[in-house]
């Protein structure tokens, strides 16, 4: 039964046809409108940011999704198509990085997503290939221009219903701290998603996508070469999606799957508890691995959490963790970016 899902999903998520293809200049980034698009996600991951500040990240969702693991049902300040829900995080900021706005009374987006205002915290400016971020936090600042390539990783392909893609690119800017400004520039991703949620045809949360488990990494595994790891679990543990992409700057990648394990080797000594009452496990150590399409050992990662975990995606966690990793037979080391949801 469950391998017939799996393969039902497949059929239904249509990544196969686009996945190694390069990215379409002409592809829009619009924020919610309507019925057929009532939320929309944009993204900005930089996974290796230095000390004290360890990573960088905006994960925001306009409208509610009406998915479990990305429900904040407790934050809706008016009704769940005007919610504006983001984390946005350094290590180095003392709270204040779950952000939650009215997006008619606090947000200024433009028709064509070129310009998004986020109170008076967060602005992402510009058309692919080129975006200005600027994230304002009474400990930090950061501000970074962003050049996208056409090497694309797509999450989801389902037309008419939801699309979440993401772009390899590279960022060069600054982060200011305590009076101390750090020049700061590597390989960071762009992502954009847009969907029908169930609140297009009632303003209730409720019913909502039984998705029970999330996890998705970024890790930067040398100076041109990006993976992505992403997880999902619905009911009874059905695997909706689980897979390992590669790219780098000369090379559009590819999908991973065959062999792939996810495992958290231990947990926090204690659960947090979340704004809405749950307690969730974090992951203390990881591991995951991946073989290639032949069967042969591709990418073995181990990871130590950073202890920087923050509240606010969805109805989880952003944070990092220090790896280590064996990639096609080298040693690498570095840091990752990872959210992290459980709703089991």
């Amino acid at each position: 039964m469950r391998t017939l899902a799996e393969r039902l999903i497949d059929l239904v998520n249509r990544t196969g046809h686009v996945n190694g293809m390069p990215f379409d200049a002409a592809t829009p980034m619009p924020p919610p409108s309507g019925r057929v698009r009532n939320w929309v996600h944009y993204g900005v991951m930089v996974p290796d940011l230095p000390e004290p500040h360890r990573s960088f990240g905006v994960m925001s969702i306009l409208g509610t999704p009406g998915v479990t693991i990305f429900a904040n049902d407790h934050a809706i300040l008016t009704d769940p198509s005007d919610t504006a829900y983001t984390s946005s995080a350094t290590a180095s900021m003392r709270g204040g990085q779950f952000l939650v706005h009215s997006i008619s009374r606090d947000c200024d987006f433009a028709a064509d997503g070129s310009h998004l205002r986020f109170g008076s915290e967060l602005e992402i400016d510009g058309r692919y290939p080129h975006f200005a971020v600027r994230r304002s936090h009474p400990d930090v600042t950061v501000e970074l221009t962003i050049d996208a390539t056409d090497k694309v990783a797509h999450f989801a392909n389902i037309p008419g219903l939801y699309r979440h893609w993401s772009l390899l690119a590279s960022y060069r800017g600054h982060v200011d701290h305590n009076d101390e400004r750090v020049e700061v520039e590597g390989l960071c991703t762009v992502e954009y998603a847009c969907g029908v949620g169930t609140h297009s045809v009632s303003s209730s949360t409720w019913p909502k996508l039984p998705a029970k488990f999330f996890t998705y990494h970024v890790l930067n595994l040398d100076h041109t070469t990006q993976a992505l790891l992403v997880v999902v679990l619905g009911p009874s543990g059905l695997p909706v999606q689980r897979a390992v992409y590669l790219r780098s700057l000369d090379d559009y990648g590819a999908v991973y799957t065959r062999g792939l394990k996810f495992d958290v080797q231990a947990y926090e000594a204690q659960p947090r508890e979340t704004p809405d009452g749950r307690a969730m496990r974090l992951p203390q150590q990881l591991a995951w691995r991946v073989l290639d399409d032949d069967g042969h050992d591709l990418l073995a990662v181990e990871g130590q959490a950073g202890g920087d975990y923050s509240y606010g995606l969805g109805a989880g966690y952003v944070g990092t963790y220090d790896y280590t990793a064996i990639y096609r037979g080298r040693e690498l080391s570095g840091r990752a970016y990872i959210e992290y949801i459980d709703c089991r």
